[in-house]
C-alpha cells in the first residue's frame, strides 16, 4: 500500500518539477530577449521532455504495483528497464535544467 502512495506522490513531484522547468523557460526567454543571449532556454523544454518520459514510466511502474504478480511482464520487472527509461532521463533532465539555470542566472551571484 505504501508503494502505491509513494508512486502517486512521486508522480506529483515530477509534475511539479516539469512545471518549474517550464516557468524557468519563460523567464529565460524574457531574460535572453533583453540581454540578447542565445536561446538556451529551449534546453528547458528538452529537460521537461526528459522528465515527461520519466513521468510516463513512473505511471507504468505505479500500474505494476496494482497488477497481480502473475500478469506482470518480465520487462516491467527488469531493473535495466527503469534505469534506462526512468533514472537516466530524470538525471539528464535535471542536470540539463541545472546547467541552463546556472548559465542564465549565475550573474546574480556576482552582484553585490
Amino acid at each position: 500500500m505504501t508503494d502505491v502512495i509513494g508512486a502517486i506522490f512521486g508522480s506529483a513531484g515530477l509534475i511539479s518539477l516539469m512545471y518549474g522547468l517550464l516557468i524557468l523557460a519563460q523567464f529565460g526567454r524574457k531574460l535572453g530577449a533583453v540581454t540578447k543571449m542565445r536561446p538556451f532556454y529551449r534546453g528547458y523544454y528538452a529537460a521537461a521532455g526528459c522528465l515527461g518520459l520519466a513521468l510516463v514510466v513512473r505511471f507504468i511502474r505505479a500500474s505494476v504495483f496494482w497488477a497481480p504478480p502473475e500478469t506482470i511482464s518480465s520487462l516491467l520487472n527488469a531493473p535495466v528497464f527503469y534505469l534506462l527509461l526512468y533514472h537516466l532521463p530524470l538525471a539528464v533532465g535535471l542536470s540539463g535544467g541545472l546547467a541552463i539555470t546556472w548559465h542564465y542566472w549565475s550573474w546574480l551571484l556576482k552582484e553585490r
